[in-house]
């Protein structure tokens, strides 16, 4: 199998303003490079919405990207009509309709569940035409392109669209002092343009998921025989798909949760339809097999640790397997490990075990590491478990032939 960082990734944002010029939210955009304002045209609407949320909520996190503000996602005519069910939450994320999204049945039908699902829709770059009054009648937020709009018709704009529904208004592309006096005075709520900020573009390490093993979770995820227990192998598998599913269960996790001690725990949280909506839009963005070593290695201890915790009769042997396998994220992502699990929901006993050898966890990857070469431990404990140390290899091998 696969898995992992040896490439950048990149994210372009544009802050979004309130009429004080507090931050409101960001626009997401699609960028591969650090060129600001140029997507990569070969990008398809869907591939392009696809890695936007797969890098914005699974790599990044997108409390980094946001902040406590909202994120405008750019959802394309194919989210609605192949009835892609987002996977992240609706707590800090505004569903952007695009401007050439027709108001068919489908779509129509899709906006509807979505709003009672508790998602806020936006209505991008919009014009006004009958055939989209079913779209201003759902929209929570309409964004106005007011580049190319005489100042003195910006409110007869507004009123005209105000006259069907009542909206909160986003004015973008506004450039001047003029202009975003005559929007506010118009009653515009929002503001986004580059009298306040041009978009920026964020960089950082790509974790990657392997194609053949999201092929199979994809296939095994349709099968009404299916349970959770059973994607939850297939997910453990894979360091990216593990890593990916817990940076976007943070998004899902109250405050007053406690933070995350096995994988079971975030499948659960998540269920089989979000589980499946997670696994789609991954397979709509890029996928590479890189690093097989660095996750063999993860994938053994992983193994390892989990038996060796269920032959002492320890508890939670699950979060031994999330120990193991994210032991090795410092070399993944190109940072210490330290920083690499900053940002994931998972509890004090992993971090502590990861950070400083403390624990059970932290014992267990120790004598995991020994057989490795790059520790100590008694003659006595090799021996001891020696056998399935050579079982967790042999499984590994098996799954990187299966897969």
């Amino acid at each position: 199998m696969t898995n992992t960082a040896d490439e950048n990734i990149f994210i372009g944002r544009q802050p979004i303003f309130l009429a004080n010029r507090e931050l409101f939210g960001y626009e997401l955009l699609f960028r591969n490079g650090f060129t600001p304002n140029a997507a990569v045209p070969m990008a398809s609407g869907s591939e392009a919405t696809a890695t936007v949320i797969n890098n914005a909520m699974m790599h990044f996190g997108l409390e980094n990207i946001v902040g406590d503000g909202k994120a405008f996602i750019n959802f394309p005519e194919s989210f609605f009509t192949d009835q892609i069910t987002p996977c992240f939450s609706p707590k800090n994320t505004i569903i952007e309709v695009l401007e050439d999204v027709s108001p068919t049945e489908t779509v129509i039908t899709a906006l509807k569940a979505l709003k009672q699902q508790g998602y806020t829709i936006a209505l991008d770059d919009f014009v006004f035409r009958k055939k989209l009054i079913p779209f201003i009648q759902l929209a929570d937020i309409i964004k106005f392109d007011v580049q190319y709009v005489k100042i003195e018709n910006i409110a007869e704009l507004f009123r005209r669209v105000k006259k069907v529904s009542e909206f909160k208004i986003v004015a973008e592309r506004v450039e001047t002092t003029e202009m975003f006096d005559a929007c506010r005075d118009a009653g515009a709520d929002y503001f986004q343009g580059y009298f306040f900020a041009k978009p920026e573009v964020i960089q950082g390490t790509k974790m990657s998921v392997g194609r053949q093993n999201l092929m199979l979770l994809l296939q095994k995820i349709t099968d009404d025989a299916m349970h959770l227990e059973d994607l939850e192998r297939i997910v453990e598998r894979d360091i990216g798909l593990v890593h990916k599913i817990m940076k976007l269960a943070e998004q899902y996790r109250n405050r007053d949760m406690p933070m995350f001690e096995t994988l079971k725990e975030v499948m659960m949280l998540f269920g089989l339809k979000r589980v499946q909506s997670w696994a789609t839009l991954l397979s709509m963005s890029a996928v590479d097999d890189v690093m097989p070593e660095v996750f063999g290695i993860a994938r053994v201890r992983a193994i390892f640790m989990r038996s060796v915790a269920e032959k002492m009769g320890l508890k939670q042997v699950d979060s031994f397997y999330l120990t193991g396998l994210f032991s090795v994220l410092d070399v993944v992502l190109k940072k210490t490990l330290q920083d690499a699990i900053t940002d994931l929901p998972v509890n004090d006993l992993i971090k502590n075990a990861l950070l400083k050898g403390e624990g059970e966890q932290g014992q267990l990857l120790k004598l995991a590491q020994t057989f490795e070469g790059n520790a100590k431990s008694s003659a006595a404990q090799q021996t001891q478990y020696a056998g399935l140390y050579l079982a967790a290899v042999e499984e590994s091998n098996q799954m990187a032939r299966v897969l």
